[in-house]
């Protein structure tokens, strides 16, 4: 496939042409543009080299109906983040892996006191009892940062899991589809980890799985819907209110650099094994069911397909 050798090509190729601008101009633009970059492969090989009939079908940026089911799991995908979040990080501590500080809430204060500024853990540490204010506040902070982030969740999201998973299902299948975009995932963030030092070798391997882990669950959610929106929504309430909010309110900031990649939340193992299982329900539940325009042959046509098995 062509178009699919044109888009890794681009999405790969510019990540690290952004890495070499910022290192040499010191300007924080790769996060951002980095995202916009996987778009911008997305509409070069599929408009210019793939050329289907109806390009938003084709993408699974279509259908969009009926609305009620659509907004159905954007909420659902929106909720069960924050849910297998909680739920991580719940687990986490009762096994005590992460660290927590009830008492203090020393790494909410750290992050989002406003009044003195990002404060040292043992300065944190110094106060006790629920700070309600705060907590509202942080919250408030991420919801907003989600719905900034909306559109750069889109642009990954249009690529990875509308145009290529339905590229690469139409020849693999979906599993094999699925586990392979989250490899290419995780193997697409390296400019994110260089250069790299001990802490980031030893984060990357366990960032890979949660990429392979995490698209998966995307990606079901995107063929439950029958189209990409679900998962815009996971990816973008993913990095923000998961990580800037849910790990981070009841953390001690003491404890920050015992933190292992490993292990802590949805990035670590026991968030794996949760994702998994609303894995396992999406993949029943769509078992059977069909995927409206999802185009095989890149003609446009709008044909019923199920969805499994393959």
């Amino acid at each position: 496939m062509l178009d699919v050798r044109v888009f890794l090509a681009i999405v790969f190729a510019l990540p690290w042409g952004l890495w070499f601008v910022e290192r040499a101009t010191g300007v924080r633009l790769l996060f951002f543009a980095a995202m916009v970059s996987v778009a911008i492969a997305t509409y070069v090989a599929a408009r210019w080299v793939w050329r289907p009939a109806d390009l938003a079908a084709a993408t699974a940026l279509t259908p969009v109906g009926p609305r009620r089911r659509l907004i159905g799991y954007c909420l659902l995908s929106f909720v069960l983040f924050l849910a297998m979040s909680g739920l991580a990080v719940t687990l986490n501590a009762v096994t005590g892996i992460y660290p927590v500080d009830l008492d203090g809430f020393s790494a909410l204060r750290h992050f989002y006191e406003a009044e003195t500024g990002p404060q040292t853990g043992l300065e944190a540490a110094g106060q006790t009892g629920v700070p309600w204010g705060l907590v509202g506040q942080a919250l408030l902070a991420n919801l907003l940062q989600f719905v900034l982030i909306l559109p750069l969740a889109f642009c990954e999201e249009w690529g990875w899991r509308g145009y290529l998973l339905n590229r690469l299902r139409d020849r693999w299948g979906t599993w094999p589809a699925l586990i392979t975009i989250g490899v290419i995932c995780g193997v697409w963030h390296l400019p994110f980890y260089v250069p790299m030092g001990p802490e980031e070798a030893r984060s990357l391997l366990p960032f890979t799985i949660f990429c392979v882990v995490f698209g998966v669950l995307l990606g079901m959610l995107r063929l439950a819907a029958g189209s990409i929106w679900p998962a815009v929504v996971g990816h973008a309430v993913n990095n923000t209110v998961v990580f800037g909010f849910v790990q981070v309110v009841v953390a001690d900031q003491a404890a920050e650099s015992r933190i292992d990649g490993w292990l802590t939340g949805l990035s670590g193992w026991q968030g794996w094994l949760i994702m998994g299982i609303p894995i396992a329900v999406l993949a029943v539940r769509t078992r059977r069911s069909i995927d409206v325009g999802n185009p095989t042959d890149g003609s446009g046509d709008s044909r019923k397909r199920a969805s499994y098995p393959e």
